[in-house]
């Protein structure tokens, strides 16, 4: 008996070649792996302060009442919250057109990336900034990596590759670009905020791209399996 496609539809483009896909899957979670070892021993043997204090002292010149608003909605995005209801919508919107698959990468990606979060910062405990001023309450967690970092990295390619990948590259492109800047500005805004130091942003963009190149690679080998 013939098994039904996995979806409706011909898909169009795939604005994610290196993201969502087998190989890209494995070098995108290689590489980002590697960065993330990187980072985590530059933490651990003092490496990162250097660069760490340079880059605050250099971010937290930039002061005004308008950025400031800007990164308080911005911060947000990369929140348990705003990513658990940006992932739980999405796996429902994929549930309602027959994609179950579809769905549960998204749910395993964000809950797993969550997971990591928690076990990673439990692991490497570093204490979060504590001379700069701030405009947000400090978070009572580890600081190492961020965790807002790492949600976003994770969850924000995915749902977008979900959401428009049967779309026109231009639309992929657009959606895209919009999430790599959600992505960028949320990291930023935690060093704004100086509830991180650089180098736990780099440490989390590592993780979470780690965690979506295995996520990518699974969902693709599955997907592959149901269509033949």
């Amino acid at each position: 008996m013939k098994k039904k496609p996995l979806r409706k539809g011909k898909r169009r483009h795939h604005f994610l070649p290196l993201a969502i896909g087998r190989s890209g899957g494995v070098v995108l979670g290689a590489l980002a792996l590697w960065f993330f070892k990187k980072q985590a021993d530059d933490v651990v043997d003092g490496g990162a302060d250097r660069y760490d204090g340079l880059v605050m002292e250099a971010v937290h010149k930039i002061d005004n009442p308008t950025t400031t608003q800007a990164l308080h909605v911005v911060t947000q995005l990369g929140s348990h919250w705003a990513i658990g209801t940006v992932a739980g919508l999405t796996a429902l919107l994929m549930l309602r057109r027959g994609r179950r698959h579809d769905a549960m990468t998204v749910v395993v990606s964000t809950g797993g990336a969550m997971a990591i979060n928690t076990i990673l910062k439990n692991i490497f405990r570093r204490q979060r900034p504590k001379e700069l001023a701030r405009k947000i309450k400090l978070p009572a967690s580890h600081s190492f990596p961020s965790g807002h970092s790492l949600l976003s990295a994770a969850t924000y390619p995915i749902v977008v590759h979900h959401l428009v990948e049967n779309e026109s590259l231009p639309v992929q492109a657009l959606a895209h670009t919009a999430s790599g800047l959600i992505i960028l500005g949320v990291g930023f805004s935690r060093v704004y905020f100086g509830v991180h130091f650089p180098s736990d942003v780099l440490g989390g963009f590592a993780a979470g791209f780690a965690w979506l190149g295995l996520t990518s690679l699974s969902h693709t080998a599955v997907e592959a399996t149901e269509k033949d």
